[in-house]
């Protein structure tokens, strides 16, 4: 028990009580002087904000540009390769697709078969492809593009679509 609340159930009154302030918390008045010394000294912060900041932005174009220069020098000692990265590092016993650009390439070393790599052979029966379907307009033998979205029925073209779908 503090000597507060001892003196409180006691009814002593003892004089080595501390009184807190009875400060409502409102804010102190400033004499114009002091008002005047804080813009000051606001507006001295704000400007050396500014300038720093000013600073970081020309070090960080500074060092974007120097970034896109050595950028360009590296592709340049790509660019005078005699051969394409992808050319160059090539193992032998590997498959190997490579898409370019330019090119698309699948390298499929020799003691592979066709069957080995895919797994089926392209005459296989089994794995056929499906004929295509042809438009269901009568006298029509043209290969199907569209299907018709009430009837379902394929169609060739715009018009076989529209008759198709009066009907």
């Amino acid at each position: 028990m503090t000597k507060r609340q001892r003196a409180k159930m006691n009814r002593e009154d003892d004089d080595e009580l501390l009184e807190l302030p009875m400060d409502t918390g409102k804010k102190q008045l400033r004499t114009q002087e002091e008002e005047a010394l804080r813009r000051s000294e606001v507006a001295r912060r704000r400007k050396n904000q500014s300038i720093q900041r000013a600073e970081k932005d020309k070090q960080d174009t500074i060092n974007r540009l120097l970034k896109k220069q050595a950028g360009k020098s590296k592709k340049n000692e790509v660019s005078e390769a005699d051969q394409p990265k992808h050319k160059r590092h090539h193992d032998p016993h590997a498959i190997r697709y490579v898409q370019c650009p330019q090119e698309s390439t699948l390298n499929i070393p020799e003691k592979l078969t066709v069957d080995e790599v895919f797994g089926w052979q392209p005459w296989d029966n089994k794995r056929s492809p499906k004929p295509m379907e042809t438009c269901d307009v009568q006298g029509c033998t043209n290969i199907k593009k569209y299907t018709a979205k009430s009837s379902g029925k394929a169609v060739c073209s715009l018009e076989h679509y529209k008759m198709v779908e009066a009907k």
